[in-house]
């Protein structure tokens, strides 16, 4: 996951898409836009890319098997893609791994109501409370599923896959509304100890043996 790093340039208050596009492309590529304040981005190590990728392309052998299976569907698998959470694009997220329904024409931006599964990489040095503001905003933008992949502390392997379904609170007292009205609940969490193949139904069959996100 990506998380904020100071830089030497200051930014400013606000941005648009625009602005942000006009700037130059080493640059824009590590800012985010949070409803219209830009922030600094920093990219994560080597290890980080290498199993987004892992995830990445174990997911697309398997929506490419189920559009075999299922004429009719489309489905997109991709890495590091901005997501906008808004038409105006002035805030948007960038998944380590995403998954989403094919547009219609290339070149088009993906909104967050086109994405199905968002990803997340995470690495010992990720901090919680940087993990937690990502994960709401993924969930009130409305995606419906997210993962954090967990790696171990030497950055050999894939430790953990956690998977999470949107959720609505309930069963609160009367007069007491949730901060967040939409929010994921765990629903999976695959060891390479415990499960030999990481099954999951949605949002299509996914069968990954560990051997396939091994490096």
């Amino acid at each position: 996951m990506s998380t904020p790093t100071p830089d030497s340039t200051p930014l400013p208050d606000r941005m648009t898409w625009d602005e942000l596009a006009a700037l130059p492309a080493e640059q824009a590529e590590r800012i985010e836009l949070v409803k219209g304040r830009p922030v600094w981005v920093r990219t994560g190590p080597p290890e980080h890319q290498r199993f987004a990728t892992r995830v990445r392309n174990a997911l697309e052998v398997c929506g490419r098997d189920s559009m075999r299976a299922r004429p009719g569907e489309c489905w997109q698998v991709d890495t590091e893609t901005n997501v906008f959470l808004s038409r105006a694009k002035d805030d948007f997220l960038t998944p380590d791994f995403l998954v989403y329904h094919c547009p219609d024409e290339p070149w088009t931006p993906i909104f967050a109501e086109d994405v199905v599964i968002v990803g997340e990489v995470l690495s010992p040095s990720n901090h919680i409370g940087e993990m937690l503001a990502k994960q709401a905003r993924y969930a009130e933008a409305g995606i419906s599923e997210y993962w954090e992949v967990l790696l171990d502390r030497e950055g050999r392997r894939i430790d953990t896959i956690l998977t999470y379904a949107l959720s609505t609170p309930g069963d609160l007292p009367d007069g007491v509304t949730p901060l967040r009205p939409r929010q994921y609940a765990q629903v999976g969490e695959w060891s390479h100890r415990v499960h030999p193949v990481i099954s999951l139904g949605h949002p299509f069959p996914i069968s990954i043996p560990w051997a396939d996100l091994a490096y």
